[in-house]
Formats: structure tokens, C-alpha cells, sequence
């Protein structure tokens, strides 16, 4: 992503830079450019300061809308304790944000959708185009969870009515639900001084989102404003219902500068209503009355681009809930935008991900927004194990350091060590039943040991002096080890695994627990039983018969 940020900002500048000699745009990217080396909530709280910074407006001197981003932050690692699903949204939100300008960037379609679309509005001009994105969109992303707290709030008390509620023979559920008693506290008037003028966030949402979708107002207002009773029915909080009120009524008290509150207030109800569509279309404008279909582009392009990214980003989000934190998840991701199709690939670092991830993700976009609009050749979805991931390390950076029939082969010698390893298991102790069967059944973890065994044994092999090539090559064939030579590679053997066991997290504990990380092996080679070391032992003796299984040779 980070190329796609850079091409990006190659031909980006905030107008204040030309008035009066900032370097908004600079600070701006440098900003991004740290997060992306850290992902962190410091330095995603510095995107954020810095966005609002060199967009400011005149504020009274009470407010300020960056702490209600900081509220976020830590209402959610702190108010999260009972609840089953809840995953990072501080963090989320920028890397939101910056997969938004990267399909800004790099797809022409979304580039001519979107100009299609300002080109509506009166303050429309071509020069700032790029800029009116990049605000518009920021202002959309980075406050598309705002409302979160209240929704972490609801399933709290759920939660906790779940608990209390369990010595109840009847077996009545409670469906306790956050309600206002006075909800024109939260929709209130923006601006008082002319009754005539719609000026309830509900009210001008209704106004602006009809126009674009070809909506009436009255039956759009009237669903919006009936829409808390109907998420209290259903049991659930749509946030960004929430979040698009949050953000329009307090950018609005915000701007105190007369001279440029219509142009500001354009682009803040355009990012709101995106706010608000990306969870209201699906839960209510694809339903009764309206019976929406896909949602297009050139409907409203914010809305598109934020259920699309809002979906697609899903690396390095923090667990905060019961269930989330069991559950393996991306640590990174790869994509790659074209202007025809887009891939990404998540890469999955612990754990071994359900195999419904890529259909239950891709089904979440193509049944909600019409994908081919913007992207005629479709989205691809991947994944990709810490094992996969080193299969390919090897291959690509490795080459010429082992033969290349190795490599083609390293996840086959891998399987290979596992299979080994059960027979002998079996042999020594016939009567207990195998922890791991099938290299299928192994975690990442363990898979990952036995493709470094793998990947290690022309390493190992070139200590001895000896050399591995194709088994019809011609010279002095080495059919097998020494005692003294398998011993020597035993020590390194344990020894390399110590090492990679104690750089994935692991330390030593007196019984095995892969949970916790633990092992009673986490000591030197010499401090192991002979029963362990005859376990090394064994790999290094079944080096050479592995090698001649996939036609390579051993020669001195």
C-alpha cells in the first residue's frame, strides 16, 4: 500500500500550502508514512491529529473534535471485558482511509465516478477535485466508527443481562437496549436562527441521501427517524447510524467561519451520509419499503468506497473480544488495485484461519454494492500462512543458495519429517494415540518447524564439507552419516530449534502447553534427556533418505 500512497501524494496538495507558506501536505504524508512502518494507536492518533490539524475550522474554545476520537480509543480497549465479538476500530479506520486513496490512486473508474459525482455540486471545481477527495474521504473513514461506544455499550449489557439471567427456569431473555429519553439531544438543532431550513442531522441526511438514490423524503425520513425502534425490535445498534449524526452535528458546531460554512458543510454531509449508508443501505434500504438493489458507484461513491474498504480491511485489528481473541486473524495483508480488478491477499501469522474466510468476505461486498461497476474483471481473495509465506521467502530470495529441486520440493520433505516422525512415535510408544495424524491436523506453528527442518538440510549438510545435487550427478556419494557427524548436526538442529521456538514467543515451563507457548525442551541440547535427543537424532538421520526420495544426492 505504501506505493499506492506515494503515487497518491505525487500529485496532492492541500490549498492552505499555497496561501500562506504551511506545509500541511507535508506533515500529512509524513504522518501516513509512520503508520504504515507502525501500525499503532499512538501513531494512528497522530494521523488523526494531523488530519484534523491542517483541515481545522474555527472552533469555540470548549470543543474539540479529535478528543471524541481519543474517547474511541480507549472506550473500546477498556469497556470491552464481557463481550464475545469486538475488534480494533481506531487503528481500522486509518488503514481504512489509506486503502481508500490507494483505489483513488490507482483506479481510473472510481477517479471518473467520483468527478461525476461532484460535478452536481455549485462549488464543483477542477483544480481541487483530488483535494475535496482527500477531504471527504477522510473525513468519512477516520469517522465512520465514532458512534462505536454506543453499540460496545448495548452488547455489554447484554452480555451481562445474559449472566444474571441464567438461574431463570422460565428461560425469558431480558433484551435490555440503550434508548434516549429525549433523542432530539442527540439530532438536535444545528443552527436555530432559521426555522425554515432543515437543520436535524436526521433531516438533512433524509434530503441529501434521496436526492442522490432518487429517494422520496418524507418515506426516507420517516424510515430514519423510526429506524432506533427498529433496531431496539431486531436487538442490535447499527454505529453508523449513530457516527453520520455524531459527525454532522458537531462539524457543524464546530464551524464558526460564515464565509466558508456552505463549501465545508457540502463535503461534511457528503462523508456523513457515506457514514450512514455504510451499514443503513443493507439494513434498510435494500428492504422494505425501499427495495434497493446493488448499490452503484455513480450513485454515491463515498458510501461505495467505504463498505467496500470497510470490509476489506481486516489485517492487524487488535482483538478485544472473548470469542475474537481465540480466533486466528491477519497480521498483514498484500494488494494489488488494477484498473480492471483488485486482489488481496491476507497474511495469516498464527493460527490457521476457517476455511469460509475469502467466500463469507467476498459475499459481504457482491451482495451489497454492484463490485463490477468500478471493477469489470472482479475481486480476488487470498490467504496466506506463515508457512506459505516462508515457502515462498525461500523461493524468491533464496535461489542460489540451494538447488532449485529443494525449493520445489521443501513443503513435500516437510510432510515427509511429520510422517517420520509419527512411525517412530508409534514405534516407541504403540499403545498412545498420535497428537497430530496428518500434516493437515498440525497448527502453523509446527508446520512452520518442519519447513525450516526442511529448508535446512543443504545448511546442515555444507557444515560437513558435503555438497547436494541431483542424484545423477557423478562423484563420491555419501550414503550416510557418522555417529560423530550426527551428533554434531543434532546440536545444531535443537539449537536452531530453540531459536525460532524463542523468536514465535515461546519460553520454558515445566509440562508442554501450546497455548501459553510453553516447553521443557527450552534448554540447551546438552541438558536433554537422551529420549529428546534421540528425537533430533532421528531427523538428522533421515536427511539423506529424504533427499533420495525426491532424486538428490549427497556427495562429498
Amino acid at each position: 500500500m505504501l506505493d499506492y500512497i506515494n503515487s497518491f501524494f505525487k500529485q496532492f496538495s492541500i490549498s492552505e500550502d499555497s496561501k500562506d507558506q504551511h506545509f500541511y501536505t507535508l506533515y500529512l504524508k509524513e504522518s501516513i508514512l509512520e503508520f504504515q512502518k507502525e501500525e499503532t494507536k499512538e501513531k494512528a492518533m497522530e494521523v488523526y491529529e494531523m488530519f484534523f490539524d491542517c483541515y481545522k475550522l474555527k472552533t469555540n474554545q470548549e470543543l474539540n473534535f479529535v478528543d471524541l476520537l481519543d474517547v474511541l480509543k480507549s472506550y473500546e480497549e477498556n469497556a470491552s471485558t464481557l463481550i464475545d465479538k469486538q475488534r480494533d476500530h481506531f487503528v481500522h479506520s486509518v488503514n481504512v482511509f489509506l486503502l481508500g486513496l490507494s483505489i483513488y490512486s490507482s483506479n481510473p473508474n472510481f477517479q471518473r465516478t467520483y468527478k461525476d459525482y461532484k460535478k452536481t455540486d455549485v462549488t464543483y471545481q477542477e483544480t481541487t477535485l483530488k483535494e475535496m477527495f482527500f477531504y471527504e474521504w477522510g473525513l468519512a473513514s477516520l469517522c465512520h466508527d465514532i458512534g462505536y461506544p454506543i453499540e460496545i455499550t448495548s452488547k455489554q449489557i447484554n452480555k451481562f443481562s445474559d449472566i444474571i439471567t441464567r438461574a431463570d427456569i422460565t428461560g425469558m431473555e431480558s433484551r435490555p437496549y440503550i434508548d434516549f429519553h429525549n433523542f432530539d439531544a442527540i439530532n438536535g438543532f444545528i443552527n436555530k436562527s432559521d426555522e425554515d431550513r432543515l437543520d436535524k442531522p436526521l433531516d438533512i441526511l433524509s434530503s441529501f441521501i434521496g436526492e442522490f438514490l432518487n429517494l422520496d423524503y418524507t418515506l426516507l425520513n420517516k424510515a430514519l427517524y423510526n429506524f432506533p425502534e427498529l433496531m431496539k425490535k431486531g436487538g442490535f445498534v447499527d454505529h453508523g447510524y449513530y457516527s453520520a449524526i455524531i459527525l454532522l452535528k458537531w462539524y457543524a458546531y464546530l464551524s464558526e467561519d460564515e464565509n466558508n460554512k456552505e463549501v465545508l458543510m457540502k463535503s461534511i454531509i457528503s462523508a456523513s451520509s457515506a457514514i450512514l449508508l455504510h451499514n443503513y443501505y443493507k439494513n434498510g434500504l435494500m428492504r422494505e419499503p425501499f427495495n434497493l438493489g446493488l448499490l452503484k458507484a455513480s450513485s454515491h461513491p463515498l458510501s461505495y468506497l467505504l463498505i467496500l474498504c470497510d470490509e476489506l480491511q481486516d489485517w492487524n485489528r487488535e482483538a478485544y473480544g472473548i470469542e475474537d481473541k481465540k480466533k486466528a486473524a491477519a497480521g498483514e495483508s498484500r494488494i494489488n488495485i488494477g484498473k480492471d480488478s483488485l486482489d488481496m491477499t491476507y497474511l495469516i501469522l498464527d493460527g490457521q484461519i476457517e476455511e469460509e474466510y475469502r467466500e463469507k468476505k467476498l459475499n459481504s461486498i457482491i451482495k451489497v454494492i454492484d463490485l463490477y461497476e468500478i471493477f469489470p474483471e472482479g475481486l480476488n481473495i487470498d490467504t496466506m500462512s506463515l508457512t506459505d509465506l516462508y515457502i515462498e521467502d525461500i523461493a524468491i530470495n533464496e535461489k542460489g543458495i540451494q538447488p532449485r529441486l529443494l525449493i520445489q520440493n521443501i513443503e513435500k520433505l516437510a510432510k515427509m519429517i511429520h510422517d517420520d516422525y509419527n512411525k517412530k512415535q508409534l514405534l516407541r510408544n504403540p499403545d498412545e494415540d498420535l497428537a497430530y495424524p496428518t500434516w493437515e491436523s498440525l497448527p502453523q506453528t509446527l508446520k512452520y518447524s518442519n519447513i525450516r527442518q526442511a529448508k535446512q538440510m543443504t545448511e546442515k549438510l555444507v557444515r560437513l564439507g558435503y555438497s547436494v545435487l541431483p542424484s545423477s550427478a557423478t562423484g563420491d556419494e555419501v550414503k550416510s552419516l557418522t555417529d560423530i557427524e550426527v551428533e554434531f548436526l543434532s546440536k545444531l538442529e535443537h539449537d536452531s530449534w530453540l531459536e525460532e521456538r524463542v523468536q514465535n514467543g515461546w519460553k520454558y515451563g515445566p509440562v508442554k502447553n501450546v497455548e501459553k507457548k510453553e516447553s521443557p525442551f527450552i534448554i540447551p541440547y546438552d541438558d536433554l534427556s537422551e529420549e529428546i535427543k534421540e528425537l533430533d537424532r532421528d531427523a538428522v538421520r533421515n536427511i539423506i533418505p529424504l533427499l533420495n526420495t525426491i532424486n538428490l544426492s549427497v556427495y562429498k
